[in-house]
């Protein structure tokens, strides 16, 4: 027991380090030596809030797809700087989830939605799902892509997707309820920006949207 108690306060000194100097390298370097990633799911569930903070942290560093089920359902943690950590944490994991290779391409697609090219992103993005059909991140990328170009059917349908391999993607419901909006589906729209505000509850412009659409259809 006493061990133990040591080895975990290894990370939370670890953790306060990276607080003060923000020395990522580091960090991962402490972290990726001395824990292995079922330990830190581990402080997770069982530590006090500081080495949940830590855990949760350096398992955006080191963690992979196989954490999501452990990490998600912590979206809506009662500490709020937990959520803050698990959700920066959570995406990390959600865009490293392929190759070397698909993770580049990915980069790219990214790339082409945020410089408003989303032909191409469409079309690389395609290639990614063709390669790997459980890329989660390749279909949200996608949808984005389809839903600037008016193909919100379509968008609506790799947003499903994402949902089927990620319960979690708070982003795709927000997706989805910016897709039934367009095509003037007051209460579906609703629907899942209430689920995103369920799964992950400090997303305010969401928060936002749900009050504007609940006057609107009151006054239908």
């Amino acid at each position: 027991m006493e061990e133990r108690a040591t080895h975990i306060a290894v990370l939370l000194k670890s953790y306060q380090r990276y607080l003060q100097d923000g020395d990522t390298a580091r960090f991962i370097q402490s972290v990726a030596s001395r824990y292995a990633v079922a330990t830190l799911l581990r402080v997770l569930t069982e530590g006090d809030v500081y080495r949940r903070r830590a855990a949760a942290l350096a398992l955006g560093f080191i963690g992979d797809i196989h954490c999501n089920a452990a990490m998600g359902p912590l979206l809506c943690d009662r500490d709020r700087k937990l959520r803050l950590v698990v959700d920066d944490s959570l995406r990390s994991i959600w865009s490293r989830d392929g190759s070397a290779d698909a993770r580049h391409l990915l980069e790219r697609v990214m790339r082409l939605n945020e410089c408003g090219e989303h032909a191409q992103a469409v079309k690389l993005s395609s290639e990614l799902i063709d390669g790997n059909n459980r890329f989660a991140e390749a279909y949200h990328q996608r949808s984005l892509a389809l839903f600037h170009i008016d193909e919100i059917a379509d968008a609506i349908e790799d947003c499903r997707r994402v949902l089927q391999l990620n319960q979690f993607h708070y982003a795709a419901m927000i997706g989805l309820g910016h897709c039934h909006l367009e095509l003037g589906d007051l209460l579906e729209s609703l629907f899942w920006f209430r689920c995103a505000l369920d799964t992950y509850p400090d997303l305010e412009p969401v928060r936002v949207q749900v009050r504007r659409l609940e006057i609107a259809i009151q006054e239908l």
